[in-house]
This record gives structure tokens, sequence and C-alpha cells, in this order.
């Protein structure tokens, strides 16, 4: 399991795990170097790097690897802007069926929804 984002393009501020719901609190570095080419006038932070961090705070929250199989619903609702949104929320719901995360997760702040994902990430360790 490693993070290729954390520490680098987000920090993690706050994170739990209740049941099988994370919440957690993100910093996004808007220093980052892929704001100079997503989009250098108004950065925006890629939608993958969103899909990513669901992904490393699943695997920091569950202690395993895994690899996405099927993002069944992903809707970007909102743009996250670094330097107007630097802190994120994100809450990811899942359940374990044999070797298979379930995924229910969104990226917010307050009443703002900014990504919201429902998908599989198979277990690989």
């Amino acid at each position: 399991m490693s993070s290729f984002l954390k520490n680098k393009f987000y920090n993690v501020s706050d994170s739990s795990l209740n049941d099988n719901r994370i919440t957690a609190t993100v910093n996004i570095n808007s220093a980052h170097p892929v704001f100079k080419g997503h989009f250098p006038q108004m950065p925006v932070v890629p939608g993958v790097c969103q899909v990513q961090m669901i992904k490393e705070l699943l695997e920091e929250n569950t202690g395993t690897s895994t690899m996405m199989v099927s993002g069944d619903n992903i809707k970007f609702t909102g743009m996250i802007l670094p330097d107007k949104s630097p802190v994120v929320n994100v809450e990811i719901n899942f359940t374990k069926t044999e070797n298979i995360y379930v995924t229910d997760a969104k990226l917010f702040f307050g009443e703002q929804i900014f990504t919201k994902y429902k998908g599989k990430f198979k277990i690989l360790s």
C-alpha cells in the first residue's frame, strides 16, 4: 500500500473509521506542480486526483492495497479550486464482499458537494 498523492498533493488533517464509514478532512497543496498544467490561470483539482484520494484514504483506513475495478457512477458536481477551497471533507461508505470494497463516496465542504463516486476496489493484500 503506497500513497501516490498523500503528503505531496494533499495532507490529511483528520481521519476516522467507524464501522464501514471513513471520514476525513484533507488540505490541498495549491503549490503542487499539477496545477501548472491544470490550469495555470485557474487551477482546478483534476478528477483523477479526486478518485485517487478516495482510493488512498480507503487503503490507509482499511490497511489494504487496492485497485479500482469499476467506477460505476462518478459525478463531478463542482470544481475544487485550491486557492478558494483548500480544505475538503471526504466521506467514504463501503462494504466488503469477498475481495471487493463496494464504495459510495463524496468530496465536499459544507453544503457544496464536489464529487460523488460509486464504484468498486479489488483488495490486493
